[in-house]
């Protein structure tokens, strides 16, 4: 019934269209050309001089070349594979641990739930971004670059670990979001009534918290995706990149850490010093690409939101009616229920 109500919410689906079709555009080209991007040759204008790269979006649409000379469209188009599926994998993971975990906090451990707020609490404080560059700049970028001959992990050691990092994180602060979900789940009134009713908590988890956690479940997945990209690009800021980096030198002989998967943070983060260059354009392509992604991602948070509220109204409803009429019988003498069922 959610699905087909998202299907039809015209913001939900701008949203997953522009998503689903950047991801599977990179999936087909990954399977029909193994991602490899060739280095140009050089153009000539009308005249028939040589053109010198990088090329812009005018001279070498859509999107110009980088400073190898390769075309950026393809870049963003092999790197949106791994920027989207690293970010969903991310969101999973730290999304339904914190779900079961959450529910652990909320029934088995209320004695330390104090504790355990104030803990996580002061552990917000820290920005996320700078203990994720704490905890991957030896993995991702000193041991590499100061010891590229006896390091000893590859590109998928490198990408779990950029994995791993970024979910553990947030599970804490996740966990205590959840369980204070529970918390506002079960001071509904109609909780009360199947206490009274002698309702264990396997009861309570299957009949009355899965039907109100679901739809947040939907929701805090999309809010940590969004999350989940700007951390991504800020990381790549300060060049860590997602399954590590490589030195190289560009066309103008200047070393340059490239991404060894194309992705966009490391995209961003080679291109963020043509900022100050007569190629700025080429630093906005893949925060361009973020910020588009960011707002699909918006859109289907939209979009969402307007369902589960509607859901959300719907299921209180039924809720309400149901205590009422609990309240009801509780009322009436035993005999007279009898009289009525005759």
């Amino acid at each position: 019934m959610m699905l087909k109500k998202l299907m039809k919410n015209p913001s939900f689906i701008i949203g997953f269209i522009f998503l689903f079709g950047m991801f599977a555009a990179s999936l087909v080209y990954y399977v029909g050309w193994g991602d490899e991007v060739p280095k140009l040759d050089l153009l000539k204008n009308e005249e028939g001089e040589l053109l010198s790269p990088p090329y812009s979006p005018v001279e070498y649409p859509p999107l110009g070349t980088d400073n190898f000379n390769r075309n950026i469209f393809l870049l963003i188009i092999v790197g949106a594979k791994y920027t989207i599926g690293a970010a969903l994998v991310i969101t999973l993971c730290r999304v339904l641990p914190s779900v079961f975990m959450g529910l652990i906090l909320h029934f088995y451990l209320k004695p330390f739930r104090r504790i355990i707020d104030h803990m996580v609490d002061a552990a917000n404080y820290f920005p996320p971004t700078l203990l994720s560059f704490l905890l991957l700049n030896w993995m991702m970028l000193d041991g590499p670059l100061h010891h590229p001959e006896g390091f000893p992990y590859d590109f998928t050691d490198k990408t779990i670990f950029y994995l791993i990092i970024l979910i553990v994180i947030s599970l804490p602060s996740l966990t205590l979001l959840f369980t204070n979900e529970y918390d506002r789940i079960m001071s509904h009134e109609f909780i009360d009534s199947a206490k009274v009713l002698g309702a264990t908590k396997r009861h309570y988890i299957r009949n009355h918290i899965r039907p109100f956690i679901l739809p947040q479940i939907l929701l805090v997945s999309i809010r940590e995706f969004m999350i989940i990209m700007l951390l991504i690009a800020h990381l790549g800021v300060l060049n860590i990149y997602i399954g590590g980096s490589s030195l190289e030198v560009d066309l103008f002989d200047n070393p340059f850490l490239a991404s060894l998967s194309h992705e966009w943070s490391g995209l961003l983060g080679g291109w963020w010093q043509f900022l100050w260059t007569t190629y700025p354009w080429i630093s906005f392509i893949p925060v361009v690409f973020f910020t588009l992604t960011i707002l699909s991602a918006k859109l289907m948070l939209i979009g969402s939101t307007q369902v589960v509220e509607t859901l959300m109204e719907s299921s209180i409803e039924e809720g309400s009616a149901e205590e009422t009429e609990t309240t009801s019988l509780k009322d009436k003498e035993i005999f007279q229920l009898v009289k009525e069922a005759k």
